[in-house]
């Protein structure tokens, strides 16, 4: 099968990754579907980062754009706005892209032009290991998600920030990333275009989230809940919501808020174990509230446990 040569540029958002930025920019390059451009968007970084990118635009035209820190959704905001292609996929400063990402995705876009959102598959890298989320869907399949709220909520790892590519114009209109909210700003995105526009999916690993990165932001200790989580409550409240997409966002806020508090209870925190209850019953979703409160008496152990089995190990041979 031919594969259609939609343009599709490549923005990676970049803040204090000096170790690793070199690395996810060869991914890029290795794409067996070469990139149409590669953008760099420094979010101000004060550890030399921006200076290791220089060699990649000498030699290879990579576009370096140099921003004081605004934080990661004005970076890629800005990548989208100086974006030339139609489509835009995202990579992180600390993951990688196996070499066939950009393929699958544009055999995702020949056969699904619809969509204004479209994910693959990931591998999550940590301590050595490899773990798969669960998905929604088998390996292999490819096509559109027929209620991606309800998807995305099994497993929560239908589309992330490393797997995504969207319709440059479609994005911009619903608003690209929102600035200035602490965590899950990815998903913000994802859920307003998602709520106008198709979504398409393949289930084909073509990427790696590396766990065991410096200055990861998934380490930061929080106490408050995710800004996905307010802002899903917020949606729930309005009437403006079709019957599908309420069910679906439904879930989708059970399981983001379950899985959040749970990772507080890991942490000792209690306190956004709380933080995380009051706001489901506040959105009216009583049935997580009530077992968010029961985390509060639930072993740490029993936790990490649960994360092993949602997350299982694979081979490295299986996804070098």
């Amino acid at each position: 099968m031919s594969i259609l040569k939609c343009g599709i540029s490549v923005v990676i958002p970049l803040y204090n990754k000096a170790p690793h930025i070199a690395k996810a920019i060869e991914s890029v390059l290795a794409q067996t579907s070469p990139a149409d451009e590669i953008i760099v968007v420094d979010d101000g970084s004060t550890d030399g980062g921006a200076e290791c990118v220089i060699p990649y635009v000498e030699k290879h035209g990579v576009r370096l754009i140099r921003q004081e820190n605004g934080g990661v959704s004005v970076a890629r905001n800005r990548g989208i706005e100086a974006a030339s292609a139609e489509y835009v996929a995202f990579l992180d400063a600390d993951d990688l892209w196996l070499p066939a990402h950009l393929e699958v995705l544009r055999r995702l876009i020949e056969k699904q032009p619809q969509a204004a959102l479209l994910s693959t598959a990931h591998v999550i890298e940590r301590g050595g290991d490899r773990y798969r989320p669960k998905s929604s869907y088998p390996d292999g399949w490819c096509g559109l998600v027929d209620n991606f709220f309800a998807r995305y909520a099994k497993g929560l790892c239908l589309i992330n920030s490393i797997t995504a590519c969207v319709k440059k114009q479609d994005a911009l209109q619903a608003g690209g990333f929102p600035a200035g909210v602490s965590r899950g700003e990815d998903i913000i995105c994802w859920v307003n275009i998602a709520l106008n526009h198709p979504v398409a999916h393949a289930e084909v690993v073509t990427a790696v989230y590396c766990q065991d990165a410096v200055n990861r932001t998934d380490r930061l200790r929080e106490t408050e809940p995710p800004g996905s989580l307010k802002y899903i409550a917020e949606l729930l409240k309005k009437g403006e919501l079709t019957k599908q997409q309420r069910r679906g966002l439904s879930v989708l806020f059970d399981r983001i808020a379950f899985f959040t508090a749970a990772g507080f209870k890991a942490n000792g925190d209690v306190v956004g174990v709380d933080a995380i209850r009051r706001l489901a019953f506040n959105a009216g979703r009583h049935g997580v509230g009530l077992l968010t409160f029961a985390l509060r008496w639930t072993p740490a152990a029993l936790l990490g446990a649960a994360k092993k089995i949602r997350h299982p190990r694979v081979s490295r041979k299986t996804f070098p």
